[in-house]
């Protein structure tokens, strides 16, 4: 929870292979985030407003994997307080 919580400066992050729970608010109000790399294939849960505040034009950028387990993967990301214009990709 609140991990990285109002960062004013980093524009690109990663999140490593062993990851396997996103906290709530962990990037909440990082105005200038606009590139998030998921290297993890393990997340079980991203909570509730753990993207809140990134950068309106950020993409969020998960791992390759067959098409129906990235759907499945891909929906633990959505609607986690970002806004819309987020995308969320391969």
């Amino acid at each position: 929870t609140k991990a990285f919580y109002n960062n004013k400066k980093v524009k690109k992050v990663t999140v490593g292979s062993n990851v396997t729970t996103i906290g709530k608010r962990a990037f909440h109000n990082w105005k200038k985030l606009k590139t998030i790399v998921i290297k993890s294939k393990k997340i079980k849960s991203v909570k509730s407003q753990a993207f809140k505040g990134v950068h309106k034009k950020a993409k969020i950028k998960l791992p390759k994997m067959s098409s129906g387990k990235y759907k499945k993967y891909k929906k633990k990301f959505m609607n986690k307080g970002q806004a819309t214009t987020v995308k969320i990709t391969k």
